[in-house]
């Protein structure tokens, strides 16, 4: 059996961060059309943070990619 290679467990980890990515994204427009129940006061906030989060994950993501890329 062939030993993983550390560029294929930084894709694996960069596929994990992506699909991660994409559910705090549709986390973040649920929030924000109001499906999760949330303040009005709130909801636009909680968005941006969650937006934030999905945005910092899909950075990292990418990061790792590129870092499996070079190896």
């Amino acid at each position: 059996m062939p030993e993983p290679t550390p560029a294929a467990g930084r894709a694996v980890i960069a596929m994990i961060l992506v699909v991660s990515a994409i559910s705090l994204a549709v986390l973040a427009g649920l929030i924000y059309v109001g499906v999760v129940p949330l303040p009005d006061q709130t909801r636009g906030i909680a968005a941006l943070v969650v937006g934030l989060a999905a945005f910092a994950d899909f950075l990292v993501a990418v990061w790792f990619f590129r870092m499996g890329q070079s190896s």
